[in-house]
This record gives C-alpha cells, sequence and structure tokens, in this order.
C-alpha cells in the first residue's frame, strides 16, 4: 500500500511499545470507572437510552434494565436542580450544522439511600424539525451523604409497593385514592444563590409546611432530594385541585424573606386515571412532567387530552422514510476538515451523511442512523455514502477522506464485497480512504473484527477507530488491530478547559497511543485554549468548529460513480 504521510507517526513518537509497557496496557473502562465517569448515547424519538460498559458500575444501578429509556433515568432525578433532562431537550435551544450542540446541566439523582451529584455534558444532535434527536455525552458522577429530615421512599419500586397496599385496601377502587408529584421548581435558582446548605433547609421548611396540611390519612413520601408523592385518600380530583393550590400558597412562604418558593406538581386520580398502583404513579409522572415543561400554571392535572398530546408528540418524533431517501437520490454527503495540530493545514476530511427531507430541510447522522437501523437498511445507506464519496474523491485526485461505517454493516458479509468492487471502479482512491469504525464494532466479535480489518488493510485501506473512550475497548485489543489512526471521544475533549479528571483521561490515551505507534485525532475542539493544550500533549490532528465547519459537498464536476464504473469494465 502506498505511503500516506498525513496519517503516519511523526518520526518523533515511538513505533512501539517496549516489553515492559506493554505487559501492562490500561483499559480506559477502568479508569473511567475510577474517575466517576460514564458515556452515554440517547435516542430521544425511541427514548432508548445507552451507557457505556461501566455504566452500572458507575451509577451502581442496571443499566441495560432499570435505566435503559430516558424516562427511566428521569425519575431518580431531583427536579431541586431544575427541570428533567426529558424537560431540558424538549425546550433546548441551538442550531445544530451538522456537529452538534453542546451542553452542560448539573442535577442530583437519588439511589438507593444515596444521593449523587451528577454533571453531565455532551452534544446533542437535530432532527429534521430542528429539535434535538440523538444526545451523546458522559456523566461525571459524585456520590453525598443522604440529606436529613423526612422519612421517604427508596425509589420508585418502594413507592409504587406503599400505593398497592392502598389499593388492597379499597383505595382506588372503592375510594378515590389521589397522588400528586410535587418538588420546588426554582431550588436549582436558590442553590446558585444561596448554596445548597440553605436550599437543603428550605426543603426541609417546605416540606414542614406541607406536612401540616395534610388531613389524616394522607401520606407525603419524599422519594428524591427535592421530590415529594403526596397520597391523598378519599380525594377527588376536585378536592385535590383545591388542595393543591392552597399548598402552592402556603409553600411560597416556606423560604422566608430570602427566598420564594414554587412548586410545580403533577397530579392523577384512581379510579378515573389508573386500577393500579403503577399506572397511577405513571400518570401522575407524565402530569408532572407537563408542570415542569409548562411556562405558566405549576399545577397539571392528568386526563385524556394530556394523553392524546403526548402520544402526538411520539408521533412526530418518528423516523424520516428511508427508503425513499434512498430511491430519490436524496442520501447527500458534506464534509469537515480534520487539520494538522502544529500547522493547522487541512490533513484530510471526514465525509458526513445528510438526506434531503420533502421539505427541503436537511437531517443529519444522528436523526438518519437510528431510523435506518430501526429499518434494516443502515447496510444499504453506507453503501451509497461509499458511492457518493469514492465517486468525490475520483473528481479530485488530492482528497484525502475519512468514512464511518457502521457495526451491523461491518459484520455483514456483503462489505467486503462492495468495497473492493467499488475500489475497483475508482483507481487511486484506496489509498486516499480511511474507513471509520467505532469501539463497540471492533470488539463485538474481535475475532471477526480483525479478519475484516485485515481484508480491508489488503485493499490499501485505511483503518481508524471512532469515538475512542467511551469505555469498551482496552489497548490490548489496539495491539491486536491495525489501526492506523485513533479518534478521541469529543464528549472528553470539550471539558479539557474545566475538568482536571477530562485532562488526565485525555492525556494518559494520547501518551498511551503514541506508545503504540497509532495517530490520534481530537474531535469537539471548541476554543484556542484547547487546540494548543492538545498539540502541546502531541495529539496529530484536531477537529471540531473552531478548527474548520461542516460544509455542504458539491456533486462532482467530472467523473461519475457510474462512469468510473464503465471506465474500470472497458479498461
Amino acid at each position: 500500500m502506498a505511503d500516506w504521510t498525513g496519517v503516519a507517526r511523526r518520526a518523533d513518537h515511538p513505533a512501539s511499545l517496549t516489553p515492559d509497557a506493554a505487559a501492562a496496557p490500561l483499559d480506559p473502562r477502568q479508569l473511567l470507572t475510577s474517575l466517576g465517569e460514564v458515556v452515554y448515547d440517547w435516542d430521544l424519538r425511541s427514548d432508548r437510552l445507552s451507557f457505556g460498559s461501566n455504566g452500572a458500575e458507575v451509577i451502581g444501578l442496571d443499566c441495560r434494565g432499570a435505566l435503559a429509556t430516558g424516562a427511566a433515568f428521569d425519575r431518580l432525578i431531583d427536579v431541586a436542580s431544575g427541570p428533567g433532562r426529558c424537560a431540558f431537550f424538549r425546550t433546548a435551544a441551538g442550531e445544530d450544522t451538522g456537529a452538534g450542540v453542546p451542553f452542560r446541566l448539573a442535577y442530583r439523582l437519588r439511589i438507593g439511600a444515596t444521593d449523587v451529584a451528577v454533571e453531565d455534558s455532551g452534544r446533542w444532535y437535530a432532527g429534521p424539525d430542528g429539535h434535538p434527536a440523538i444526545v451523546h455525552g458522559v456523566m461525571r458522577i459524585a456520590r453525598e451523604p443522604a440529606l436529613a429530615g423526612v422519612a421517604r421512599t427508596d425509589g420508585w419500586a418502594d413507592l409504587a409497593r406503599t400505593i398497592d397496599t392502598l389499593f388492597a385496601g379499597g383505595c382506588g377502587r372503592h375510594r378515590p385514592l389521589t397522588l400528586i408529584f410535587l418538588a420546588i421548581d426554582n431550588l436549582g435558582a436558590i442553590n446558585a444563590a444561596l448554596g445548597y446548605a440553605r436550599g437543603d433547609d428550605i426543603i426541609a421548611a417546605t416540606a414542614q409546611v406541607l406536612t401540616r396540611q395534610l388531613r389524616q390519612g394522607d401520606l407525603l413520601i419524599r422519594h428524591g432530594s427535592n421530590r415529594f408523592a403526596l397520597v391523598m385518600r378519599g380525594c377527588s380530583a376536585q378536592q385535590a385541585t383545591v388542595a393543591a393550590a392552597r399548598m402552592a400558597g402556603l409553600a411560597a412562604a416556606a423560604g422566608g424573606a430570602v427566598a420564594t418558593v414554587r412548586l410545580r406538581m403533577g397530579a392523577a386520580t384512581a379510579p378515573q386515571h389508573a386500577d393500579d398502583a403503577e399506572t397511577l404513579m405513571r400518570n401522575a409522572n407524565l402530569a408532572f412532567d407537563e408542570a415542569r415543561r409548562l411556562s405558566g400554571s405549576g399545577f397539571v392535572f392528568y386526563g385524556p387530552q394530556l394523553a392524546a398530546t403526548m402520544t402526538a408528540r411520539r408521533a412526530a418524533a418518528e423516523g424520516i422514510d428511508i427508503l425513499a431517501a434512498l430511491n430519490e437520490r436524496r442520501i447527500v454527503p458534506a464534509r469537515q476538515a480534520i487539520v494538522d495540530a502544529e500547522t493547522r493545514q487541512p490533513a484530510f476530511h471526514e465525509a458526513l451523511l445528510r438526506v434531503r427531507m420533502p421539505d427541503g430541510a436537511a437531517a443529519g447522522a444522528a436523526r438518519l442512523v437510528p431510523a435506518a437501523e430501526k429499518a434494516g437498511l443502515i447496510e444499504a445507506v453506507d453503501h451509497r455514502m461509499l458511492e457518493l464519496i469514492t465517486a468525490r474523491m475520483t473528481d479530485e485526485p488530492g482528497l484525502r477522506v475519512a468514512l464511518n461505517i457502521s457495526p451491523r454493516t461491518l459484520a455483514s458479509r456483503a462489505w467486503l464485497g462492495n468495497l473492493a468492487a467499488q475500489l475497483g471502479a475508482c483507481p487511486g482512491v484506496a489509498e486516499r480512504l480511511i474507513i471509520e469504525i467505532t469501539e463497540t464494532a471492533a470488539v463485538e466479535d474481535p475475532g471477526a473484527t480483525r479478519a475484516s480489518l485485515d481484508a480491508m488493510k489488503a485493499l490499501g485501506v485505511f483503518i481508524a477507530i471512532d469515538d475512542f473512550g467511551a469505555g469498551h475497548t482496552s489497548f490490548r485489543h489496539l495491539r491486536h488491530f491495525p489501526i492506523d489512526l485513533l479518534k478521541i471521544d469529543g464528549a472528553f475533549v470539550q471539558n479539557l478547559a474545566r475538568s482536571s479528571d477530562d485532562r488526565f483521561f485525555v492525556r494518559t490515551l494520547v501518551d498511551l497511543a503514541q506508545h503504540l505507534g497509532i495517530a490520534t485525532v481530537a474531535e469537539w475542539v471548541e476554543d484556542e485554549d484547547t487546540a494548543r493544550l492538545l498539540t502541546q500533549w502531541g495529539v496529530d490532528y484536531l477537529q471540531g468548529e473552531h478548527i474548520a465547519p461542516v460544509t455542504a459537498w458539491p456533486e462532482p464536476a467530472g467523473l461519475t460513480v457510474e462512469r468510473a464504473r464503465e471506465r474500470a469494465r472497458s479498461a
């Protein structure tokens, strides 16, 4: 294969590990866990939430079961810190030009008997409507002592058991049973202005005010740092509405002279809205989420209209028609330059997936890829992108391009044959093409992955690992894969200026990659200080909006895919 100095290691970087250094390769999963960090991906349309392989160790819960959806995770969030994650991304503002929109959240979780402070940051990617569709981020978790005060349940299941007991006694069937979820809406602002200690005092004072308003038989249960469940036996929806208004007025004074407390409340009543504890809790929680979303009234009662609204929102978030986009040739590439860290000159470009929507808008990979995977068409999408990119590379003989392929495509039997045919139709392209695979794809079946990578290398292409650092791959795997390029996950790069943990983690990845003789790319470089720091550490290439924006990629003016194939057949 022809030498490509654009991604070759610089001469001052060691080409291999020494025997001593190779004996104990570092596993990034262990490093992330020790820092209390876990990477995650969240598809807001399906609500599927996927954590890195160290998720259970960091969070302390079954991330593949109990926390497999954003809604399930949101139930653990203490709204004291502000709106839940679901509510935040429903109203998130910003323009996604292809590289995503950065975000940063801070909130608390209630896990068992422990309060957990979370710093959540990353990027969200827009769907065709411009609203967040995919979130890719990293959570940093610090466990805190439980707050003293009101007795509480131990999470959602414990609260369900308490309400189940009331159903067993006839409440919710023969007599009405109303459940109100409530929290201090402005506690995040109170904490920011007065400190968390004063905020905790205000939570306790609010609980005392509410407790004094309870009737005989009512229950006030704390099941989060700033989340309460008010269970009212023999209370109709109309009576609960009156009670909620009274409690909101009385709680306003719980902060004394320093703060006015605002409550957000969501309620549901059995048997009107539910005939079991789980349904009652779920409907009350939907009403509570709606109350947090609305800027007006702080109290929402569950009802058919709310259920219809939620259904309409889910329908609006359904996937796009991938087959139509393929047939109508509306899948097109964009590109972003990746520059040499020292010279800041473009070394190569990354090809980015786009689809032109029927209304003229453009959707990015974060919107398209999950829909294509769900429809079973991701291999067809990847093959179409390969056709488009090789055509453009043929039209621009000096162009070097990195192309992502999905794990499903890498594992398919047809991929290598398609790649060989396409490269055969476009002579001179192979040695300028980088195929990017994700960490997850690399380790799902290491033996099969190694065979596929060896076969691609034999065709003359370069190989890159994308989003490295998400906690799946150890450097032991990398030593056995023919990798030319390592792309460090941008969720860590974007926080370098604020996080000493991320600086340590990224620096460690760079040092070990240098020992292995693998070139590095830092993604999501958003400011000059970060760019200079990465360059000092020896990162080879930089990518991000600060470095070079995502741009459209015009149709090739010269050789098309079809003409290239015809020329190859006649040669």
